[in-house]
């Protein structure tokens, strides 16, 4: 490559998102988040979001309940019109943009990092796990009455323990976060086993670890360097056959099915959030050759990538 353009998808960490709601708010914030910022809970209409949010990932994991206003939500290739009681449930991984379509904008929103998770007398690091927050979830959910006012509750009671300095501040915010989720799954109607995981569920996870961590892909010079089963099992010293049962087993995917995927997920996103040529994306994700991954992407998606890139 001759030349290399930054990518157009901003990295938004809770530091900026501190900084920026200061221009926003119609009063002064005073921050009192534990564990050195890796928590934070606010109402909309005191520190309201801004109206349009450009394609950016983030540093933080976020939920956020609306119980009043609208606008055009964005998650990846997914877009949502937000209109009612609405909750989300967000992970920093994916490409979210956000557009106000109405002045008025109530409800809550909480955002927290893995630093919350770190204190040596917790235990709840499972939360970042937690199958509403993985890439892919589209943990979005339309709420009747009934639920805004009891999630509404919940966040009044984190929102309280966050405003005060009473003793056990950090536990009990993490009781009110867990019961965020599990609500959440009972929205979801997601069941989570509760025995060890076997070995072949903990290889399976690991090597979905390792491959997430190789996105996102946020520079034009940056490659993805494991793009085979043979290269994984190398790196999860393991045999590929091995591997391949293993997350068969857990997934009912294989491991290059579960490659697959997550190459045509980024292309896609790179094609519609940046200006990229076409070469670059390819050469980003591990094709030296266009042509090939004009391949790869029409076998994949049906569509040639210039023409999914205008539509």
């Amino acid at each position: 490559m001759s030349t290399y353009k930054p990518v157009s998808i901003r990295l938004q960490t809770m530091e900026d998102f501190n900084d920026n709601i200061l221009l926003y708010s119609q009063k002064p914030m005073i921050p009192k988040a534990p564990a050195r910022g890796s928590f934070a809970i606010h109402e909309r209409s005191e520190y309201p979001c801004q109206d349009e949010v450009t394609a950016s990932r983030r540093d933080y994991y976020k939920i956020s309940l609306f119980t009043k206003g609208t606008g055009i939500f964005q998650m990846g290739e997914d877009e949502y019109e937000i209109n009612g009681p609405t909750i989300l449930f967000l992970n920093p991984h994916e490409i979210k943009t956000w557009k106000a379509t109405s002045p008025e904008q109530e409800g809550y929103f909480c955002l927290f990092t893995e630093l919350l998770f770190e204190s040596p007398h917790n235990h709840d690091e499972e939360l970042l796990h937690h199958p509403l927050l993985r890439v892919g979830a589209k943990a979005i959910y339309t709420l009747t009455e009934e639920q805004s006012e009891y999630f509404q509750s919940i966040f009044r009671q984190l929102l309280k323990e966050y405003q005060d300095n009473a003793a056990f501040k950090q536990e009990a915010i993490l009781i009110y976060l867990k019961l965020l989720m599990l609500e959440g799954k009972r929205l979801a109607r997601v069941r989570v086993s509760k025995k060890p995981m076997a070995a072949a569920h903990q290889l399976a996870h690991r090597f979905t670890d390792i491959l997430e961590k190789q996105f996102p892909i946020e520079f034009s010079h940056h490659q993805v360097t494991l793009k085979t089963a043979k290269q994984f099992a190398n790196a999860l010293n393991t045999h590929p056959n091995h591997l391949n049962a293993c997350v068969k087993q857990a997934t009912g995917r294989t491991v290059s099915e579960h490659i697959r995927q997550r190459l045509l997920l980024e292309a896609k996103l790179l094609l519609i959030h940046t200006s990229w040529q076409i070469a670059e994306i390819a050469w980003c994700l591990g094709f030296e050759e266009p042509g090939n991954f004009t391949h790869f992407f029409k076998n994949q998606s049906g569509q040639l990538p210039h023409i999914y890139r205008t539509q």
